[in-house]
């Protein structure tokens, strides 16, 4: 079990340590991979958490001696690396809390690849910009197909992560203030909200989103779609922004990275999981924003290919709800209340979303409603 709070023996280095990534057709979690000792003991240290009691990696087998490569000099391993940008910024970056201490005593920094890829140092060159300014620019990076045995290694344990652990260790929040975006000027609307309406198929969000963007703007709200800006554009908006709304995702770990305690942040809720009170945590424990949940959320619309709620979901809110939350908490200040989706206004938005998926989606809990408007519609050839 994984305690942020415990910072006794939190870096320890290994003589002859062996990093022993996932195989080739690794899939999922608990895959064995990390670090073992010279004796072939895992290094409790290389465990990597989604939270406090649920590991990501088990321990690996002793590799055979002839499938080792070795690497002199002194290195640091880093953790998982993963390709999703949400998992990349918070579960790759966990162990960087350590640079501070060994930047001057390493040759570089090790990670092992969630699955392996025919390029494994390619989440770094994506997401360049972004990893040189949480503190690792001009750091040598190591992402191995195969084991490795490293002449001496510092294995940190993991400073955050998702789930119950998004408050961060202590060091990590530390160095997270003294690095990230410390060279970036804040830039850009004082008033976003941060939307998910021009996203490509697979990835989730609320419908009717288009009518709430055009509530806000006349709000004064800029829309905000943080794919098309690049890494540090990002950053300087999320920097310069005195009130941001936003469903719950990926974009406001970055908040939480560089914001500030004069913000305030209204997460919407858009799926029927605890997200939006981890993003508080993070936010409020890093940075000391005021964060309001918002949560409007009547049902949530599954791709027919899953049972649950997820990333690919999205979430069938009424803006009415909405309004009033958002007018209570001072991030919004019309007289007039915003009118929900009506039935139509539903359906057609779900309509494009199962022609852009090209897949139907389903009620999480059952509604006949839109059940009749489908057959109706298939029946008259707008399908």
């Amino acid at each position: 079990m994984l305690n942020l709070d415990d910072e006794s023996d939190d870096l320890v280095l290994v003589e002859n340590a062996i990093v022993v990534p996932p195989g080739p057709k690794g899939q999922g979690k608990w895959q064995p991979s990390g670090v073992l000792d010279s004796d072939g003991r895992f290094v409790a240290n290389s465990i990597s958490w989604s939270a406090t009691d649920d590991r990501i990696n088990s321990e690996p087998a002793i590799p055979d001696a002839r499938d080792i490569t070795d690497l002199p000099g002194t290195h640091m391993f880093a953790g998982i690396s993963y390709g999703h940008f949400g998992h990349f910024i918070t579960e790759s970056m966990t162990r960087i809390w350590a640079l501070d201490e060994l930047r001057d005593k390493i040759d570089g920094v090790v990670f092992t690849p969630k699955n392996q890829m025919k390029d494994n140092l390619r989440p770094f060159e994506v997401y360049a910009d972004l990893i040189n300014n949480l503190g690792l620019a001009e750091v040598p990076i190591i992402c191995p197909a195969g084991p490795i045995r490293v002449e001496q290694l510092y294995v940190p344990k993991q400073g955050f992560g998702l789930g119950d652990l998004t408050g961060g260790s202590r060091k990590f929040r530390d160095y997270i203030s003294r690095h990230a975006g410390v060279n970036v000027e804040p830039a850009g609307a004082s008033k976003i909200y941060i939307s998910r309406s021009l996203l490509p198929p697979e990835r989730g969000g609320i419908l009717g989103e288009k009518k709430l963007e055009q509530y806000l703007i006349e709000e004064g709200y800029a829309i905000f779609h943080p794919q098309r800006e690049s890494k540090l554009d990002q950053l300087a908006q999320y920097k310069a922004a005195e009130k941001i709304i936003s469903v719950d995702c990926s974009p406001l770990h970055l908040v939480g990275y560089v914001g500030n305690a004069r913000q305030h942040v209204a997460i919407l809720r858009r799926r029927s999981m605890a997200f939006g009170e981890l993003f508080s945590r993070q936010l409020g424990e890093f940075k000391g924003i005021t964060c309001h949940q918002v949560d409007a959320l009547v049902n949530d619309w599954l791709p027919e290919n899953t049972n649950r709620p997820s990333r690919s979901s999205f979430g069938e809110v009424r803006l009415s709800q909405i309004y009033r939350m958002l007018k209570d908490a001072g991030m919004i200040e019309s007289e007039t209340p915003w009118e929900d989706l009506t039935l139509a206004e539903r359906n057609e938005d779900l309509h494009r979303l199962e022609k852009s998926h090209e897949l139907r989606f389903k009620p999480f809990r059952p509604d006949d409603s839109f059940e009749t408007s489908f057959a109706m519609d298939a029946g008259n050839g707008q399908s």
